[in-house]
């Protein structure tokens, strides 16, 4: 195990060649080796499944109990949550553990992030559908909004999927036929300039998610197959805020059935929870929590499936801090 020394000197170096441009996912092969990663990292044994809302039953993981409770009040702040497991589209393969990733991002926001619950937009499953993507995203959230107080935390976990013509990137709602992204999906172009535009005092998004057209579940788009799409993230609309996603380019956001999460989200509230506190002073900053992804992520991505997957951080304010314990 690596001493806080080491994880603080992680840290800054983290920082420094993000501000820089210069940082790679090569930096961290010395931190992914197999005596620092578990295959089943902290689990428990399980007593008995966790049933979520829809039904399936899930083991139980470290991250699913006993969630810490955080010292920060953000009484102004407001969240958006959309998780979508199942697809409305006959064509459009299942994503495992999104509705409860989703569900559980929402246990962490109020118990560890210190959000109200009432300040938290929900939309899971078949509530997520265009026409709520456009009423959060083009009203909603705004009305939420406190201009110059409220911190907004946005997370999704579902399909991604790019439109043929121009490879821009479109979220995949649970009514949207991913062939026909520009017109059944919601744009990220404009999901970023409408959070740009709140005058919040900060923004922090969480995406767990692919564009490219392809899913651990299998492809999303008929005249693709089996071809991957490279679209164009533009995250850097977003001056104000800062941006998490789970894969780059063409690659493939996997799920760890182990622990029955997304691999990205599993490793993201793990690391809020105070496995990335590289520096151990209480605070869990979005600069922490990516050093601790990009150990992780790609090594198990490599190791369990064969295949590259590897988180980005972008945005005009990287260092947010999520959690202070």
């Amino acid at each position: 195990m690596r001493s806080p020394l080491n994880k603080a000197l992680l840290h800054k170096a983290l920082l420094a060649a993000v501000l820089t441009g210069t940082l790679t996912a090569q930096q961290f092969e010395g931190f992914s080796r197999p005596q620092a990663v578990d295959i089943r990292p902290g689990m428990l044994q399980p007593q008995g499944p966790i049933e979520a809302e829809s039904g399936p039953s899930y083991p139980i993981s470290d991250i699913d109990i006993a969630l810490p409770q955080g010292k920060l009040r953000r009484p102004d702040a407001v969240a958006v949550v959309i998780g979508i497991s199942s697809y409305a589209h006959g064509d459009v393969p299942r994503v495992d553990y999104a509705a409860r990733d989703a569900r559980l991002m929402r246990d962490y926001l109020i118990k560890s992030m210190g959000y109200r619950s009432e300040n938290i937009i929900m939309a899971v499953d078949e509530a997520a559908t265009q026409a709520a993507f456009n009423r959060i995203f083009e009203g909603q959230l705004a009305n939420y909004v406190k201009p110059g107080r409220s911190e907004v935390f946005v997370y999704y976990s579902g399909h991604g999927a790019p439109d043929l013509d121009d490879a821009s990137a479109y979220f995949v709602p649970h009514d949207a036929d991913p062939n026909y992204a520009a017109q059944t999906g919601y744009s990220l172009e404009r999901f970023y300039k409408q959070l740009e535009s709140l005058q919040a005092k900060s923004v922090t998004v969480v995406i767990d998610a692919c564009f490219s057209g392809a899913s651990a579940g299998g492809m999303l788009i008929n005249q693709a197959s089996p071809i991957f799409i490279s679209v164009e993230h533009p995250a850097a609309l977003l001056a104000n805020g800062v941006v998490l996603t789970s894969s780059s380019g063409e690659e493939i956001s996997s799920w760890h059935s182990d622990v029955g999460h997304g691999l990205f989200t599993y490793y993201f509230l793990k690391g809020l929870r105070g496995e990335a506190d590289g520096d151990r002073n209480g605070q869990i900053t979005s600069t922490e929590v990516f050093g601790y992804l990009m150990e992780h992520v790609p090594y198990l991505a490599r190791r369990l499936f064969n295949r590259t997957q590897t988180p980005q951080l972008m945005g005009g304010a990287l260092d947010q801090v999520l959690a202070v314990y």
